[in-house]
């Protein structure tokens, strides 16, 4: 399969969105910029480090349909999958009421309220009906491979080294993995109630993986955050507390060559 078929062709690429999808409007560059990655030929594994309001979950879900919904595209399935932890808390699944697509979903509230949001949600019951979207749990990972794939990983900060580990290599050539976080927000890493951030299988794959051909790293900054006011002026004060920079280790920069930039 050549990468032309895995991704759109950038040059037909308002042309290729089916019309069910919105064009997407972007509100920052690196919005933009997580977007033309995800979209690249040559990038299997994008990594996004943001903080919360960034629009890294709507800019992936949103490409991720594309992907889907494209004739040009191979990705056949859209999977996102979210690990199973409650704020302060270890891994918790068992005690949630409801089947396993229920006890999922209460993880997924933002995968499923920005998935409604763009396509509606009977048309994302279909998707589920005919498995073409799913939700995983990153727990049960083991034996399984992803074909033809578009998958992603959101609160990454919340992963092991080792979850990550079997994710990372759980993928083929033909399909592409987004692992997206905020290192600021790890809940499941925790010393003295002061998030230990350099324990997340997030922070270890953003070094390790930084540099190989393949993988591509984009780092938001409190400036691309697009929530309300009071919002992003709440952010900054814990900001001020912790700055996480990561910074970028990419082998190529993302050149935007459409006539009708936004930025």
């Amino acid at each position: 399969m050549s990468k032309k078929n895995l991704t759109q062709n950038t040059e037909n690429n308002e042309s290729s969105i089916p019309k069910l999808l919105n064009k997407i409007k972007f509100k920052t560059k690196n919005q933009k910029r997580f977007y033309k990655a995800i979209e690249h030929p040559d990038n299997r594994i994008i990594m996004a480090h943001a903080l919360a309001g960034a629009g890294k979950t709507y800019a992936s879900i949103h490409k991720g349909l594309e992907f889907l919904y494209s004739k040009e595209s191979d990705i056949n399935k859209l999977i996102i999958i979210n690990p199973t932890v409650s704020v302060g808390n270890e891994d918790q699944l068992g005690f949630l009421p409801g089947d396993l697509m229920e006890k999922i979903s209460y993880h997924n509230d933002s995968a499923f309220f920005i998935l409604k949001k763009i396509i509606g949600e009977p048309e994302m019951e279909k998707l589920i009906a005919k498995k073409k979207l799913e939700f995983r749990v990153l727990n049960f990972l083991r034996g399984v491979n992803f074909e033809n794939s578009y998958i992603i990983l959101d609160e990454a900060q919340n992963t092991s080294p080792l979850q990550l580990k079997t994710l990372a290599t759980r993928i083929s050539d033909d399909s592409k993995l987004v692992i997206q976080g905020d290192l600021s927000q790890t809940d499941k890493y925790r010393v003295n109630g002061t998030p230990a951030y350099t324990k997340s299988g997030f922070y270890d794959v953003w070094n390790r993986f930084g540099g190989v051909e393949g993988v591509y790293q984009v780092e938001f900054s409190k400036d691309d955050c697009i929530r309300s006011g009071i919002v992003k002026r709440i952010l900054e004060t814990y900001e001020r507390d912790e700055i996480i920079s990561l910074g970028e280790n990419n082998k190529f920069e993302i050149i935007d060559n459409s006539q009708n930039s936004d930025f």
